[in-house]
């Protein structure tokens, strides 16, 4: 039985990648002491294997999306999930049952 891979290996989905390195960004922010009205700047976690956008949110609003799904720059997709909630700067895509392998990548 081999381990399984870490949630940001070669075998992870982008939208699972990008969301263990939002996961580290928001620890360091909370060590460094970061504001709690101060927006961290976090990765989108779109399907798009070559996006490189940042959304910029507080701590405790990261926190809250978590719960609901993959955190998005406006315009951007998670194959194999719907949109569930809609702010200014960024959407929360919830996925369908999809598996990370059936996404593709969205054009941005």
């Amino acid at each position: 039985m081999t381990p399984a891979a870490a949630p940001d290996g070669p075998s992870a989905s982008r939208p699972d990648s990008a969301r263990a390195r939002n996961e580290r960004i928001a620890q360091a922010a909370r060590r460094h002491h970061f504001d709690h009205a101060a927006p961290v700047p976090f990765l989108c976690e779109c399907s798009d294997a070559r996006c490189e956008e940042l959304l910029r949110m507080t701590l405790q609003v990261y926190a809250g999306t978590r719960v609901s799904g993959y955190v998005v720059t406006p315009g951007h997709q998670v194959d194999g999930a719907d949109v569930v909630r809609v702010r200014d700067g960024w959407w929360v895509y919830r996925g369908s049952g999809a598996s990370p392998g059936q996404r593709r990548s969205c054009s941005t």
